[in-house]
């Protein structure tokens, strides 16, 4: 009986694991998206680039200025993502 709940319980928290480590993964490159947006926001304005990359943890982060908003894209475990924030940081 003690190892039927064992197991139970075992089989109830595995997943429920995976599920927390691939959701804090997608928020870790949420938060690298947006820390490439702040760095692209120096670079257009000290340098008026319109487009660049950065490379965090071997994450690929690729960003575009349109003059309104500033677009990170970058790959997470869902596939492909944009982060896009205007002028006004929506």
């Amino acid at each position: 009986m003690t190892v039927a709940i064992i197991l139970i319980i075992a089989g109830s928290l595995i997943p429920l694991s995976y599920q927390l480590k691939s959701s804090l993964y997608n928020q870790k490159l949420e938060l690298h998206a947006s820390e490439t947006a702040l760095d692209a926001a120096k670079q257009i304005k000290a340098q008026s680039k319109i487009a660049g990359s950065k490379t965090i943890e071997l994450k690929e982060f690729h960003w575009t200025y349109d003059g309104e908003q500033i677009c990170v894209q970058f790959e997470n475990l869902s596939g492909e993502q944009v982060k896009c924030i205007n002028r006004t940081g929506d």
